[in-house]
């Protein structure tokens, strides 16, 4: 290991392993740089996609949720008709059955007032009747009640004049 030679193909040697090394490292600096940028061009176009599909999802979301409300008010609207129209069915049906109750009432009432009037002319006719009865009666009873008191003053005078012992 004495021979310049030997040294000088150890230093050629070198030179070429430092020199490949170097350029290898050059080159695979160059390569990450260009790698890098690529990479960051990449991920630059995949943000841009990204926002543009962000944009497309909303728009769509938008339009199907604008749709969704337009359909939720038409449903609405139908279910307010709907109840709207059941309502007024309702309505009309309870004025119907008061109608028609409100004539029973009334015919019932024209009943009731019918036999009122009939029991009451059967009242005053029974009273008048009995009022007539019962003068008769009167009329007989003061005839008797005078005849009494005509016998009661015969009585009394047989007895004033004859007294007794």
């Amino acid at each position: 290991m004495n021979d310049p030679q030997i040294w000088t193909l150890i230093g050629v040697f070198s030179a070429l392993m430092l020199a490949s090394t170097r350029y290898t490292v050059s080159a695979l600096r160059a390569e990450m740089r260009t790698g890098q940028a690529e990479l960051g061009g990449r991920i630059d176009t995949l943000g841009g996609q990204l926002v543009a599909t962000e944009k497309r999802l909303e728009q769509k979301i938008d339009a199907t949720a604008d749709r969704l409300d337009a359909k939720i008010d038409a449903t609405a609207d139908q279910l307010d008709a709907k109840i709207d129209a059941t309502a007024d069915q309702l309505n009309a049906k309870i004025d119907a059955t008061a109608d028609r109750l409100d004539a029973k009432i009334d015919a019932t009432a024209d009943r009731l007032d019918a036999r009122i009037d009939t029991i009451a002319n059967r009242s005053d006719a029974k009273h008048d009747h009995l009022t007539e009865v019962f003068g008769v009666r009167l009329d007989s009873i003061d005839h008797r009640l005078g005849a009494v008191e005509d016998d009661l003053k015969i009585v009394k005078a047989h007895l004033l004049r004859h007294p007794a012992a």
